[in-house]
This record gives structure tokens, C-alpha cells and sequence, in this order.
């Protein structure tokens, strides 16, 4: 069964919550605001815990920049010189990162009210992306879905059906709540090869083989963070290139304070990891957080790497996409 409960107003158009539940007790709560994961708890030694960074409020969403456990796009990631070609024709979108685009840009998924239908225990939300409110080429016709099993596994969905060509490759920013420094928190990219990065944070093409990236092993992420520190480096907004898989995991988070591991699954090649405390700035800017982000896309910039991956959809044409997030306690 799905709940629907009021959240809230953005101006004068309700923000409603669909909160989602298994044997376990676990609930998972949804907004139609930007289809943000506003709650992901589980019952801990009796107590209630939510796993996602959240607010109470739809307007606490709205003004605050980290995107929290947002959906994002068209396209998330960066999108280098905010052009590409397409057609063989260039296209020219908002730059709201320097020279670059950024996560959709200032209209983009993210700051839009979706519709919503249930189908058995399956949310749907749904919009048309329109070309004339986020500036991208062509519109799209969207579905994201979210299901709750009794494995507490969390699979969100994408069904983008393009009208005139377009390009896509959106994914949830979601936030996972870790201890204060990320201390007792560990991460392991199985199959993660860490992409080379301009000072812009754009992909070169190229990977590279320095350790204090290398998560194919598990590794405390205060130690990554102290190691990257001796290179000036505040923390991680990184992207690794990972073997795309349904039933194999991608990347496991372990907060070991509570014993609980969140598995993630992901169909698509890229996973972007960042570290944040999205809501305190003054600590965030200090480089003390409490957060990781974990972004399952294709990998950043595809558009100029054609290696990369293909995010380009032709008039007609649909692209499906699964992240799924499993949670356990060890």
C-alpha cells in the first residue's frame, strides 16, 4: 500500500508525500516536488533511522543548492562549454556552472511539480520535459517509478520517450546521512575506474591510476579525505566509470556505527561520489561533513566522449534506465 499525505505548497500548488512500506517496517517517503527521496528509514535497535539528508519543508528544498536527493536532468552531471551536437547541429544550453551546464540547468528537473499515479504498490510519477522551460532540444515524455520490496531494495525507474531529438540521462542526488567527519564509514567501487578530471571538473577522456582514488578496495572515507587533503584537495566530487550491472553491486556505503549497508545497483556506466555537508555550508566550506552523494548516470560529458556512452534520443524513441538501493543490516 501508498500513503499520500500532505507536505506542504510551493506558492499555491500542494506538495504531497507518498510514503512507501514493507514487512520490515521500512518506509520510504516521495515528493512530487523534483521526486525527491524525502525519507528512507528503517527500524535500528528499535528506533526509527532515516538514511537520506532531508527537510520538513518543501521551501527548504527549494533554497538550498545541494540538490537533496533531488531527481536531476535532462542530463545529470556536467556538460562541458554547455554545447553539443546533435543532428549535426550544435545546441547551445544554460551554463549555471561557470562555462558548463550543471545538473539540468536553473530549470531543470529539479525544480519541477510532477504528477502522480499508483499502480499496485509502484509510484509513478510523470512530466512532459519541455524545451521551452529547460532549454534543451526537443521534449520528453517522462516516467519515474519507485517500488519498495520486502529486501528493502528501492528501485527507481526511468522511462523517457523522446519528442524530436533530444539528449537524457538523469538520476537522483541523493544524500546518505553518515556520522559527523564520516567516521566509521566505509565505500567500495568494485569495478570503479576513476575518470580524469580538467580543473573545471570535465572528463578528459582518460582515467587515471592514482591510489588515493582507488576504491576497488573498501576503504574508511575519513582516511580517503585525510589522504586527499596532502594535495590540497577538499574532499570528493569524483566520478568513476563502473561495470553496468542489474544484479551486481556497483558500489557499497557501510556506516558502521548503526551495522548498515546500502548496496547499489545501476544500469548505466558512471557513478559520481561527493562529499558534502549539503546543509550546513560553514562546515561544508571547512570540508567537515556528514554526507556522501552517490549520482548512478552515465558517465559525465558522454556527449563529447563518445566512449562513454550514448545519451542522445531520437524522435520516438525511449531509454529506460534502473538505480536500485539496497539496505541491510549487518
Amino acid at each position: 500500500m501508498i500513503e499520500e499525505e500532505h507536505f506542504g505548497y510551493i506558492g499555491n500548488k500542494e506538495i504531497s508525500k507518498y510514503i512507501l512500506k514493507n514487512k520490515q517496517q521500512t518506509r520510504v517517503g516521495i515528493l512530487n516536488l523534483a521526486g525527491i527521496i524525502q525519507e528512507f528509514s528503517i527500524v535500528v535497535n528499535s528506533k526509527r533511522k532515516n538514511l537520506v539528508v532531508n527537510f520538513d519543508t518543501p521551501n527548504e528544498y527549494v533554497e538550498n543548492n545541494f540538490q537533496i536527493c533531488k531527481q536531476i536532468g535532462r542530463v545529470a552531471g556536467r556538460i562541458k562549454g554547455a554545447s553539443f551536437e546533435l543532428d549535426n547541429m550544435q545546441y547551445t544550453v544554460e551554463a549555471n556552472e561557470g562555462s558548463n551546464a550543471l545538473h539540468g540547468g536553473s530549470h531543470g528537473l529539479s525544480t519541477q511539480i510532477l504528477d502522480a499515479k499508483i499502480t499496485g504498490n509502484t509510484l509513478i510519477l510523470f512530466t512532459r520535459l519541455k524545451h521551452e522551460v529547460d532549454g534543451y532540444p526537443g521534449d520528453i515524455d517522462l516516467e519515474i517509478s519507485y517500488s519498495l520490496d520486502d529486501d528493502n531494495c528501492l528501485s527507481v525507474g526511468y522511462k523517457a520517450k523522446a519528442i524530436g531529438s533530444t539528449v537524457f540521462d538523469s538520476t537522483v542526488h541523493v544524500y546518505w546521512r553518515l556520522p559527523q567527519g564520516l567516521k566509521n564509514s566505509k565505500l567500495i567501487i568494485p569495478t570503479g575506474q576513476h575518470v580524469e578530471t580538467d580543473v573545471g571538473n570535465i572528463p578528459t577522456g582518460n582515467f587515471d591510476t592514482n591510489e588515493k582514488y582507488n576504491l576497488q578496495k573498501e576503504k574508511y572515507l575519513s582516511n580517503v579525505i585525510e589522504e586527499l587533503r596532502s594535495d590540497e584537495i577538499a574532499g570528493l566530487d569524483d566520478i568513476y566509470k563502473v561495470d553496468a550491472s542489474d544484479d551486481k553491486v556497483v558500489a557499497r556505503l557501510t556506516n558502521m556505527e548503526d551495522n548498515i549497508n546500502i548496496d547499489i545497483f545501476s544500469n548505466r556506466n558512471g557513478l559520481i561520489v561527493f562529499t558534502a555537508d549539503p546543509i550546513d555550508v560553514a562546515n561544508h566550506d571547512k570540508g567537515i561533513y556528514n554526507a556522501v552523494a552517490t549520482e548512478a548516470q552515465t558517465v559525465s560529458d558522454s556527449l563529447h566522449h563518445p566512449d562513454f556512452g550514448d545519451i542522445r534520443l531520437y524522435d520516438g524513441q525511449e531509454k529506460n534506465y534502473e538505480i536500485k538501493y539496497k539496505v541491510s543490516i549487518v
